[in-house]
């Protein structure tokens, strides 16, 4: 896989994720304060990064899509990403296909088949575990708009570069609920 070098970091994920005290780099804290230190770091939560109108030249994705249970929101996922790319702008999409623990996950009495993988009832809820073939994979990041530009399979992982081929349109933030949804700003004025 190539390397890649970049000058600054935006870092994106649920809110409960970047705010969460949790073990980084030796020191219990979060991930918003972590970077707080940084002139090369930022960090975002979905709504927040929605709002940006800064566009990327470059985009990671991994082990994301397989860990939401709903095809259409893996799709405002995709889509959302690729409005935040530059035109040519690339992204690198990594997905497990194989995982002996999910086997074997997959057959405790909690677990119920759903998807590409399993929802299981935790003490705490539900949690949903995927995997994604490569051509699962493939198929998506086409059906997104995405140009792959090659695949890797190693171990258990799909890696798939991708570009964007065209500039995207705008994305509009809705709600919470919402999020992630390109919206053509002629409809939504009507």
């Amino acid at each position: 896989m190539p390397c890649f070098v970049s000058r600054t970091l935006a870092l994106v994920d649920s809110e409960v994720q970047i705010a969460r005290e949790q073990m980084i780099w030796g020191d219990y804290t979060t991930i918003r304060a972590s970077v707080q230190r940084s002139n090369r770091l930022s960090a975002y939560n979905t709504t927040e990064f929605a709002h940006l109108r800064t566009k990327f030249d470059r985009a990671f994705c991994i082990n994301v899509l397989s860990v939401i249970p709903i095809a259409a929101a893996r799709k405002r996922v995709l889509l959302f990403i690729r409005g935040k790319l530059r035109a040519g702008g690339t992204c690198l999409f990594v997905a497990q296909y194989w995982n002996s623990d999910f086997t074997r996950m997959r057959r405790l009495p909690n677990a119920q088949p759903h998807l590409d993988g399993f929802l299981i009832d935790l003490l705490r809820g539900y949690s949903f575990y995927g995997l994604i073939s490569p051509e699962q994979l493939t198929a998506m990041v086409v059906n997104a708009g995405f140009e792959v530009v090659k695949q890797t399979l190693n171990e258990s992982s799909v890696y798939l570069m991708v570009r964007s081929p065209r500039p995207s349109g705008p994305v509009v933030v809705m709600d919470e609920e919402n999020n992630f949804q390109p919206i053509d700003r002629r409809r939504a004025s009507r």
